[in-house]
């Protein structure tokens, strides 16, 4: 959401008019695209896109082969700003490493932005592996991944009506001659996780992952620079056992800096225990996140509620972000859904019992 105010002071010179003030502030986010340091988008139930959190994190769970999907709204009454992503990842050797886990994984997904004046597209391939230390009551693991992404932008303005058609009867391109159409670059990213569980009762989680290693130019012209800030990621997770077999609490936080952007989410979930064999649970929870952008001090942006379920090998959430920064005062842009659904299938020797050492975020 942060980004967003950057819009109405990026080009004072060019203004574009559309048919109504909702299609001149589509084309005003997507231009933003265009001509602004770029950052990336981002999701408030993170933990539904691992690869995408922290590429150490890619086959770190009970199971064979996870499926995962999250579709991401950020003003639902624009019905424009819509995130979506699919990812698989898989637990591969499990048995021949005794424990240890190396996974492979891959994931697309694709943002859209103002009536698909603008799109990003991606598709990421990782890799990791977690050395598992101790036994049963003191067990570490500590990982490392890689990744490699590929982008592909697009950008479509054919329908915009600029200023100069109110000022002097034509209607001249401001940016025509940069051919705007598409462009696309390679990168890459490295992560690192942390693991530590306590008696299988307490277990905690930190990964650190850097993005954007290469810092890409992502202009769509040839003579211009647009460099895509190298992003730095600190994520930090809990399980409290509150009451056995019934009660945990799971406490989580996320600090994010992409050049002269900030967000940090910080918040609670409580997991109440249906069945323990079944691994059948529900969540609830709130996150608060703060943001900076550009030289703006770190402020209130949103609260977000949201709801989980578990059973037997599904995993599925909603949330919902409330706008609390000053986009607040605008009443199309107090917020958005978000919703997201996981898969583990499982092995002939794996149950659906409750997972002892994967991150519970």
């Amino acid at each position: 959401m942060y980004a967003l105010v950057n819009i109405f002071a990026l080009n004072k010179q060019t203004k574009v008019i559309l048919n109504s003030k909702k299609s001149l502030f589509l084309v005003l986010f997507a231009l933003q695209s265009v001509f602004a340091l770029a950052q990336d988008f981002h999701f408030s139930q993170y933990w539904a896109a691992p690869i995408k959190l922290n590429p150490a994190l890619t086959g770190l769970f009970d199971g064979q082969l996870r499926l995962g999907a999250i579709y991401r709204n950020q003003w639902i009454q624009q019905q424009a700003f819509a995130t979506y992503a699919v990812s698989a990842d898989a637990n591969l050797f499990s048995k021949p490493l005794n424990g240890d886990v190396f996974g492979f994984g891959l994931s697309f997904y694709q943002e859209i932005e103002g009536k698909n004046a603008f799109k990003n597209t991606g598709a990421n391939l990782s890799l990791a592996f977690n050395k598992k230390i101790g036994k049963r009551k003191l067990i570490h693991y500590l990982g490392l991944g890689f990744d490699f992404s590929y982008f592909q932008k697009q950008i479509n303005l054919q329908n915009a009506v600029y200023g100069n058609l109110f000022e002097s009867g034509a209607n001249f391109d401001p940016v025509e001659n940069y051919n705007y159409k598409s462009t696309s670059f390679a990168d890459f990213g490295l992560g690192a996780n942390y693991v530590l569980q306590i008696n299988q009762k307490h277990m905690m989680s930190l990964g650190f992952a850097v993005s954007h290693i290469l810092n890409p130019n992502i202009s769509f012209s040839a003579n211009d620079e647009d460099v895509l800030y190298r992003k730095f990621s600190l994520n930090v997770s809990g399980q409290i056992q509150v009451k056995r077999d019934f009660i945990n609490l799971n406490p989580l936080l996320l600090l994010q800096t992409q050049g002269p952007h900030t967000e940090l989410l910080m918040g609670t979930y409580l997991q109440f225990i249906l069945s323990q064999k079944n691994n059948t649970s529900i969540y609830a929870g709130a996150q608060y996140r703060l943001a900076a952008y550009e030289n703006k001090a770190l402020g209130g942006d949103a609260i977000i509620l949201s709801v989980r379920a578990e059973h037997k090998s599904f995993d599925f959430g909603v949330a919902y972000d409330f706008t609390t920064s000053a986009l607040s005062k605008n009443n199309v842009l107090q917020g958005g859904p978000e919703a997201y659904l996981i898969y583990i299938l499982k092995g002939k020797d794996q149950t659906n019992k409750q997972m002892s050492f994967c991150p519970k975020f």
